[in-house]
């Protein structure tokens, strides 16, 4: 409750700060003159992302041992995509668990593990291009930044070795379960994390190189769409500089609410290194047209195709509640037998 508190703060008072800042008559100029179709070949190269994501998804869901077609994939990515954007730290991931724990039967944990390979290579992937970008164009705001950038790929390396090995990975990842849940659930925790680790272990093989592979394609197709918003604005800027850009901004998006404030604010300070910083609030506000309305609308009709029921929830529930109520009835029982003993 805290943490949302704080995200609606922090994005509030960014908008309030950007609002003020920004040239809007100037802005208004710079959306007026963008090339349309260009923007509509944005689309189709941003929906080619997550259709490449869904195929990602599917080849990971398989290696558990389950076939689910890369078409319902793609319909749960958009429909989450959508939940995901009203709820800080993209929490519309979550509804990925329920939908398999519906259509393959998994439990909690195995779902859980699908889902989190998934999210983490996209997470991996924009640190390390931002990583990359970082040292290719240099920050003259903090020179020590370069050796942080190096001693932050030596910590990610080190992390993706032990994570990758069965037996440390396995004792690093129950003890961030525990860490995450409260001692009074530890019974809970313990199997939830065993199922988790079933799950995990489907990925310890050579062929988790294709969902890598597939993820380099994804963010190709992500970052041309960007370029080709640029190219509809008459933007100077090279693809590889604005992938750099768009890799941080994607990571501090998920600070606020609808990456509200967090978005705009990075653009201007990476679009300021270029002389662009007059256009940056423009280039974010067409953005989060494409990204986050439009793709919203989109993911709502996905949800009409592939719906999950809000009921779901509570069968979820009644059904983990059973043993604890086999158990009650187990204590009450003892002592009517030995009532009847003695009689």
């Amino acid at each position: 409750m805290f943490q949302r508190v704080i995200t609606i703060f922090l994005t509030v008072v960014l908008c309030i700060f950007i609002g003020f800042k920004t040239n809007w008559v100037q802005t208004w100029g710079y959306l007026s003159t963008t090339n349309l179709p260009l923007c509509l070949a944005a689309v189709g190269f941003l929906l080619l992302m997550i259709y490449i994501k869904g195929i990602r998804w599917s080849f990971l869901i398989k290696m558990q041992g389950k076939h689910y077609s890369v078409w319902n994939c793609f319909l749960i990515y958009m429909s989450t995509l959508m939940m995901g954007n009203f709820t800080p730290g993209r929490a519309g991931d979550f509804a990925k668990i329920l939908y398999l724990n519906k259509d393959l039967k998994f439990s909690t944990g195995t779902s859980m593990a699908s889902t989190l390979v998934d999210r983490v290579f996209d997470l991996y992937l924009l640190l390390i291009l931002g990583g990359i970008g970082i040292l290719s164009y240099p920050m003259p705001i903090d020179p020590n930044l370069i050796k942080a950038v190096w001693g932050f790929f030596f910590l990610l390396f080190v992390v993706t070795l032990l994570a990758f090995n069965q037996k440390i990975g396995g004792a690093l990842l129950k003890a961030v379960f525990q860490r995450m849940m409260k001692k009074e659930h530890k019974d809970i925790t313990n199997k939830l994390f065993d199922d988790f680790h079933k799950g995990m272990e489907s990925f310890y093989k050579p062929a988790i190189l294709y969902p890598i592979f597939l993820s380099l394609l994804s963010y190709v197709s992500f970052f041309y769409a960007g370029y080709l918003i640029a190219v509809a604005m008459n933007l100077p800027i090279s693809i590889l500089y604005l992938s750099f850009c768009l890799s941080v901004v994607n990571i501090v998006s998920l600070a606020s609410l609808l990456g509200l404030g967090t978005r705009d604010s990075a653009l201007y300070i990476l679009f300021k290194l270029i002389n662009l910083q007059d256009h940056s609030e423009a280039y974010s506000m067409l953005f989060f047209f494409i990204g986050v309305v439009v793709f919203s609308l989109v993911g709502l009709g996905c949800f009409y195709l592939k719906p999950i029921e809000l009921s779901f929830f509570s069968q979820s529930k009644t059904t983990s509640d059973k043993p604890r109520a086999v158990r009650g009835t187990s204590k009450k029982i003892k002592p009517t037998k030995k009532s009847s003993k003695k009689k």
